[in-house]
């Protein structure tokens, strides 16, 4: 299958998304690190507008991340650093010590904001200039949008070179975008579409009705490759 994909151009920006929900905030980084191909944890922040409800730790943590073992980092307020080397609140594991981790592009990161403080994720860096393609591992793949702009949900594709194991609706479904109801949609083959405009696999219904639903920039969803079938995920670029 395809290898992973991802360029940047060189133009330094930030993104400040919506405010988290009270529960687990399904999210993809947009912005990746000057002069790197991925995000460094440490380039995402947690902003209260200086409320001092976030960076202790019990409030914030990321989990999960696809590519990363499935480890809880904890949101630490600088004083806790046992380095005494933090000026900021910062990524750190369960003994208050930093964190050096990165994500690719299209990865998906959960925050579970725990005691429902109202924070914004804020992330920073280069602009993704490509499409991002990584191959789809058995069970739940957590991705997201991963671009500074909206994307459809046509523009997310499953390609199995043309092998016939993706497409039948019982194979892949896509869940619970943050921004957007929490619905499954199932990946069709064109044949099942009912008004027969399908001329590729689709997202559709249970109906087998085509949808229109937009994904926000850092709007996190997951793929479920049930049955374990080889094949890529590809996440168009919209600009």
């Amino acid at each position: 299958m395809s290898a992973f994909i991802f360029s940047t151009i060189a133009t330094f920006v930030g993104y400040n998304n919506t405010a988290a929900r009270e529960g687990l905030n399904w999210y993809a980084p947009q912005f990746f690190t000057v002069g790197a191909n991925t995000t460094d944890i440490q380039d995402i922040k947690l902003d209260d507008g200086g409320a001092g409800s976030v960076g202790w730790g019990d409030v914030m943590q990321i989990v999960g991340p696809k590519g990363n073992p499935e480890t809880m980092y904890c949101y630490w307020d600088a004083s806790m650093d046992p380095e005494e080397k933090a000026t900021t609140a910062y990524w750190g594991d369960d003994g208050c010590y930093a964190v050096n981790v990165s994500f690719d592009a299209g990865d998906g990161i959960a925050f579970d904001n725990m005691n429902a403080y109202e924070y914004a994720i804020q992330n920073a860096g280069q602009v993704p200039s490509e499409k991002v393609t990584f191959a789809a591992r058995e069970g739940l793949n957590w991705t997201g949008n991963p671009f500074p702009a909206p994307i459809n949900l046509s523009a997310v594709v499953l390609n199995d070179d043309g092998a016939g194991s993706v497409g039948w609706g019982d194979v892949m479904q896509i869940v619970g975008p943050k921004g957007n109801p929490e619905t499954m949609y199932c990946y069709w083959d064109a044949s099942m579409d009912p008004e027969e405009k399908a001329t590729t696999a689709y997202w559709g219904d249970d109906g087998c009705n085509v949808v229109d639903v937009t994904l926000q920039p850092g709007a996190g969803f997951a793929i479920d490759n049930m049955n374990g079938l080889t094949f890529d995920i590809e996440i168009a670029c919209p600009y």
